[in-house]
């Protein structure tokens, strides 16, 4: 499986640029009966047809990433942006400003104030290892994961336990919580394989026709240091 080498643990997109999404629970989930069983079908058919109908959304995004190797917390936010097949855009804001693109073969990660841009390859193989990918309408939730249902604490809200298929996804577990009333996903539990432990709550998503080309474009000052994987290690 191919892991970054080079990530700044504590910089806000640290999650992304490890490409690896996981949340270790306390407990098992409960067994899904015959009657859950249907109704988890039912759910995930409409959670599928809600984002394969969708050509492009945005949200604004609160994250809280804490960092147990550090033993600290760190709370940012921005927005992002979702267009079909595989264009996403994560738009820091807070604390820190930092931008991170997704095209379906390359993901780049720019910090203006280090005026560095880091960037990788990703392949056909290695693609399901991008986050969120699946709220782009790309992934297939039941080809991609194996899905149960854990008890939610609000009605509005299906609580659902992702665990990949593949066992060179990057990432072991995940929670998402699906909102009822669109069956779009509103919260994200991810926590990594080193303990780090990232909250992402979108709110305001709206969804598009389509975006302005613009959005995905990324316009570096001239000095910008371009690194790539093979700058930490050695590898050619």
């Amino acid at each position: 499986m191919y892991k970054f080498v080079w990530r700044h643990v504590g910089h806000p997109g640290w999650w992304i640029q490890h490409l690896a999404l996981a949340l270790c629970l306390t407990c098992l989930p409960p067994i899904v009966g015959a009657s859950q069983s249907a109704d988890l079908e039912s759910l995930l058919d409409k959670i599928q047809l809600a984002y394969e109908r969708t050509s492009a959304l945005t949200a604004d995004f609160d994250q809280v990433a804490t960092l147990t190797s550090l033993n600290r917390q760190q709370t940012s936010s921005g927005q992002v942006y979702i267009e079909k097949p595989h264009a996403i855009r994560w738009e820091y804001a807070k604390p820190e400003a930092q931008t991170i693109l997704y095209d379906g073969t390359t993901l780049r990660i720019y910090t203006p104030k280090r005026r560095q841009l880091l960037q990788s390859s990703i392949d056909e193989q290695n693609r399901t290892n991008v986050a969120l990918l699946f709220l782009a309408g790309v992934g297939k939730l039941r080809d991609s994961f194996e899905v149960r249902v854990l008890t939610s604490p609000e009605s509005q809200l299906a609580y659902l336990l992702l665990m990949p298929r593949s066992s060179q996804a990057g990432f072991t577990e995940l929670h998402i919580a699906v909102n009822l009333q669109n069956y779009f996903v509103e919260k994200l539990l991810i926590h990594d394989s080193i303990g780090n432990l990232t909250e992402i709550r979108l709110a305001s998503l709206k969804t598009h026709a389509a975006l302005p080309a613009k959005t995905f474009d990324l316009v570096l000052p001239p000095d910008t240091e371009i690194l790539t994987p093979t700058d930490f290690t050695g590898r050619k």
